[in-house]
């Protein structure tokens, strides 16, 4: 009776080790998870974004999208800076953007 006790507290020894190895990999499977995989990034509205481009390089008068070129999927993050391109007339005109703040404020240049 006494190698039937010895054993089964084996077994339970053996089973807290695995369920606590089991837990520490867990533990760090989930401190290694990407966030932004569940927190997607926050983006810039490419048709506002053309249209502001539109006005700086055209002036108020003529926003139209037609002939403007941002590039896709512009994160509202502060600091992010990417150019736009404006068809004026015949030549082409560069707006540098850059995001003020992560709620979407713009500052916008031509050159």
């Amino acid at each position: 009776m006494t190698d039937q006790g010895k054993f089964a507290r084996f077994l339970i020894t053996l089973s807290a080790v695995i369920v606590a190895g089991c837990a520490l990999t867990v533990t760090i499977k989930v401190m290694n998870t990407d966030t932004e995989a569940l927190y997607p990034p926050r983006l810039l509205d490419q048709e506002t974004v053309e249209r502001q481009a539109a006005e700086v390089a055209r002036g108020p008068k003529n926003v139209s999208r037609d002939g403007v070129e941002c590039p896709a999927a512009m994160e509202a993050e502060e600091g992010n800076k990417f150019d736009c391109r404006v068809r004026v007339g015949y030549n082409d005109k560069t707006v540098t953007v850059e995001v003020i703040d992560d709620q979407g404020r713009l500052s916008m240049n031509a050159s």
